[in-house]
Parts: C-alpha cells; structure tokens; sequence
C-alpha cells in the first residue's frame, strides 16, 4: 500500500534494517523528515565505542511502496534486479520487487555494565534452532574453528557494539559486520533480542 503523508510523530527515531539473509551490503539505518526518507550506511570504524552512520541518500515517503506492519515495524517494496544463472554460458536479469523490513531501535533496558553484559552467556531458541549468544568468542564449531585457523580466517563471532543508547549483539563474520541485533533487555537472567526476520522479530535466551 501507499501511505502519504508521513506522520513524522509516529515515525520519529532511527530505524535498522533488518537482514533476511539475501542482502549482503552494509547494515544500514534510515530516519524521517518532513516527506522524506534519510537512508544512513554504518561505518565499518567506531568513535568513542559507538557505531557511527554515513549519509547515503533520500527519497520521498510519498514516492515509495510501503506497510507499516506495527507501531516498531515498516516494510518496504523496493525495486530492483534479481541475477540468475541458467547455467554456465547463460544468465538472466529481470526485474524484481523487493521486501526490505526497518525496526524502531528503542533504548536497551539494563541495569548492567557493559563488561558485566560481555561476560554473560545464553542460548536462544528461534526459528527451531538453538542460537549460542556469547560475546568474543569463535560461534564456530571445532572442526569449523581449524579449517579457519588454516586459512587464516577469522570464523564468527559476536561483539558487543552501541548506537545512542541502544546495544547489539553484531555478528562478524571473517572481520565483516554482517548482522545487528537489537538487544531490547538484558540482565543475568535473561536477553531479549529484535531484529529477525520473520515473526514475532524478537527472541528470548535463558543461561543453560
């Protein structure tokens, strides 16, 4: 659907960009001003331990195709190329439109430090996989961890990282930031993540 005019009230804030998996760009941000939409690129260095945004470009809210599917959540339908390859020698290029999900970023409700949230360990059931949530260590398994130690590969980690008062738990991947996930809460009971990609958006760990 087509919503104009912007309610710039309830749009206010910062909105990340969640990763489905088939985007493979930098995480990106955007924020509302009057009937435009500021897309913002992360920077790859922090500043004083926060990330840090770039401007990337504007459009019009009243030119784009988009849902708001809750107060936290918009999705957009933006066009673009879709490449498949038929076989070796033929490959095609067609049109497509695009799902592209933004989710509120909202303060990180804690009363802990970060040292005190880097030491903490959960494990996380979504999407009918158990995720293993622990900061600055290889999220690889042995096998994979000395196939990367040949190769001179980093492997998967998750590290800590903060925007305003929001914290992540970001994945990297061989060095490359891959995936921000919002942490909404955390103490040493429990963590309360957002940004996946399908609902509901959030996922709760327990320690084991």
């Amino acid at each position: 659907m087509f919503l104009n005019p912007i309610n710039s009230q309830s749009l206010s804030g910062t909105w990340l960009m969640t990763n489905d998996g088939n985007y493979y760009g930098k995480p990106r941000v955007i924020k509302f001003e009057g009937d435009q939409i500021l897309h913002y690129e992360i920077l790859d260095l922090l500043k004083d331990g926060f990330l840090q945004k770039k401007f990337a470009f504007s459009e019009k809210w009243s030119e784009t195709k988009n849902e708001i599917l809750n107060e936290n959540q918009i999705r957009f339908f933006p066009m673009g190329k879709k490449h498949s390859v038929i076989n070796e020698n033929e490959s095609r290029t067609e049109d497509t439109e695009f799902a592209m999900d933004y989710e509120l970023l909202t303060p990180t409700l804690t009363e802990l430090t970060e040292e005190e949230i880097q030491k903490l360990h959960f494990f996380i059931e979504w999407n009918n996989e158990t995720l293993d949530f622990k900061f600055n260590q290889s999220l690889d398994s042995i096998t994979i961890q000395e196939l990367n130690k040949k190769m001179g590969w980093e492997g998967r980690k998750l590290v800590l990282e903060k925007m305003d008062n929001t914290y992540f738990g970001t994945l990297y991947e061989n060095g490359y930031r891959s995936m921000l996930l919002p942490i909404k809460e955390i103490d040493k009971e429990k963590v309360i993540l957002s940004g996946f990609p399908k609902e509901p958006y959030q996922a709760i760990g327990y320690p084991k």
